[in-house]
Formats: C-alpha cells, sequence, structure tokens
C-alpha cells in the first residue's frame, strides 16, 4: 500500500504527547491488514473492494472543541479514553457490495476487537449521510506488551457516491448566515437520496454485467 503522511503538527505533538505514536501505530496496524486484504482479494481473482483510503489523527484543535462540547476533560487522557476518533480511516468503495465485503474482511483480522457499529447506509441519518462506521482495535505489534487500554480507531467506509456528498455537505454546513438554510437541507437530502438510489442501479448494472458471459455460453 502507498505510503500515508498523516498531518501532523506541533499543536498535536504537544496535545498527545506520548500517546502520539500509538494513534499513529493503529493506523499503520489496520493499512497494514487492510493491504493483506486487498491482496487477498486479487488472489482470488476478485476486483480490489477499494477505490481509495485516507487516514488522520484529529488536529488538537478539534479534539479539544469535542471534548468541551461532551463536558470531558480536556486532556490526552480522556481524548483516547472517552472518545474513539482520535484516529481514523476511511475507505472508499465502489459499489455498496464493496463496503459489505470489506466489513466482513475487517472483523476476521486475527485479534481485532470491535466496540461498536453503526450502518447509516440502511439506516442513513436524517440529513441524508450515508455511511458505514466502526470503531476498533488492534494489536500493536511493536509494542513489548500491549497497552492498559485499547487505542481504538474510527474507520468509515463509503462509496465513491457517499464520499463525494459527504465532502461537499461538509463544506456546506461550515457557511455562515445562509438564506434560505431550510431549503439547502432539504435539498441535499434530496441529493442523498438520488446518489443513494444511483448507487444502487450501478450495483445492479455491475451484477447484470458479470452474469453476462454466463449467459452467452449458456446460449451457444
Amino acid at each position: 500500500m502507498e505510503n500515508l503522511p498523516l498531518e501532523i503538527t506541533s499543536a498535536e505533538r504537544f496535545f498527545y504527547g506520548d500517546y502520539l505514536i500509538l494513534l499513529e501505530g493503529v493506523i499503520e496496524e489496520f493499512l497494514s491488514c487492510l493491504q493483506m486484504i486487498r491482496r487477498y482479494q486479487a488472489s482470488r481473482g476478485q476486483r480490489d473492494p477499494i477505490a481509495s483510503f485516507q487516514a488522520r489523527i484529529k488536529s488538537a484543535e478539534s479534539m479539544r472543541a469535542k471534548l468541551e462540547r461532551q463536558n470531558l476533560p480536556v486532556t490526552a487522557d480522556s481524548a483516547l479514553l472517552d472518545v474513539w476518533d482520535a484516529a481514523g480511516v476511511r475507505l472508499v468503495c465502489p459499489f455498496v457490495q464493496n463496503i459489505d465485503q470489506t466489513v466482513s474482511l475487517i472483523r476476521q483480522i486475527p485479534g481485532v476487537q470491535i466496540l461498536r457499529e453503526k450502518d447509516y447506509i440502511r439506516n442513513p441519518k436524517p440529513n441524508g449521510y450515508r455511511s458505514y462506521h466502526m470503531i476498533l482495535s488492534l494489536p500493536l505489534r511493536f509494542l513489548e506488551k500491549a497497552p492498559e487500554h485499547p487505542v481504538w480507531l474510527e474507520v468509515q467506509l463509503r462509496t465513491i457516491a457517499m464520499d463525494c456528498w459527504a465532502s461537499i455537505e461538509h463544506q456546506l454546513k461550515y457557511k455562515q448566515d445562509i438564506e434560505n438554510q431550510a431549503l439547502i437541507v432539504q435539498e441535499l437530502k434530496r441529493c442523498a437520496d438520488e446518489i443513494a438510489s444511483t448507487d444502487l442501479s450501478l450495483q445492479t448494472i455491475r451484477e447484470l454485467i458479470e452474469t453476462l458471459p454466463e449467459q452467452k455460453g449458456a446460449v451457444l
């Protein structure tokens, strides 16, 4: 898998302190396992279920704001123990079926612990947001012994279309003093529903294409 430099500033180094290496480690362990998943799929003659991915360590500014919103201590200890998204990986898949396949393979990673799963694809948020979320931890092989508490990793899985919508929605929701806010929210929800319908249509087209050789052989 290609190298993925994380955006880490002096602010993150100061806030997370010695925990930073653990956050980097859980991301690297997961990406290593992910590479094996992709190689395994290829060895079985299957298409790569992942189109692209991103990894990040939550910025010190964002983490402080989140801890304050939740009335939690604004400390590195709280960032790792009380919330679970200090480290994160987003996987973007071509089709919904690829998400299901990848989730199944993630569950089979040796030593993986899954704290929580939320399926926002089949149960979207009211604003139309769709994604599959997992909170998990993995053994950190570079440590002599396991840490006292798991180092959690947030994994989000989306289709290309879902990721496009989420990126645009994320930008728009931070705009201030927007007129006709309710109309914009309604239109975003409509777009999300249309994208979900398109995802299903593309999945159906893919399945039809994959069955064509069998049908042709049967006719001959």
